[in-house]
């Protein structure tokens, strides 16, 4: 796994793909509050997640990356994913944010690619996303199709009534 991309990589000029650090905590959560798709259980949980990673040294269940700007030296977006207990190969993308003021310009795609890469060079073949089906998430469902994913299955209420559970399928 990289630690970061070099500054030669082939990615947005002025952003960098690094580990998550414990500075960056508290500005991925604001990032997660400002994008206002998600309620606060799962702000809860998507912080969780941060948590562990960040005070398990040996946990290896959660894999989370940042895109830096270069000149704030701030996150501008995150993923984080990890390997489906019981499967050889098979990860889930669980979750992956960025900073709505920057919306548009590539990063979330920088981000999955990042994700694609490390996951083939260790040997990874499948990712698996899952989504709401409200319409409020119809740019995420676009953004899955736009970076390769296919709809796998849709469960027909599955948080709730009238909230179908998408899920996307990549092979690498």
């Amino acid at each position: 796994m990289f630690d970061f991309y070099p500054p030669h990589w082939d990615g947005i000029a002025g952003f960098m793909i690094r580990k998550l650090i414990h500075d960056d905590r508290e500005q991925i959560q604001s990032i997660l509050i400002d994008t206002h798709h998600f309620n606060d259980d799962e702000i809860k949980v998507a912080i969780e997640l941060i948590d562990v990673y960040l005070n398990d040294a040996k946990q290896t269940d959660y894999i989370i990356y940042v895109i830096e700007n270069d000149e704030t030296k701030q996150a501008a977006g995150y993923i984080c994913y990890g390997k489906r207990p019981l499967t050889d190969w098979t990860y889930d993308l669980y979750w992956i944010a960025v900073d709505p003021n920057i919306h548009g310009k590539g990063l979330g795609s920088q981000l999955v690619k990042h994700m694609e890469d490390d996951l083939a060079g260790s040997g990874g073949k499948i990712i698996l996303i899952e989504t709401s089906g409200k319409a409020e998430y119809e740019n995420e469902r676009k953004f899955y199709t736009k970076n390769g994913y296919e709809v796998q299955t849709i469960i027909k209420d599955f948080y709730r009534r009238g909230d179908d559970l998408f899920i996307y399928r990549k092979y690498l």
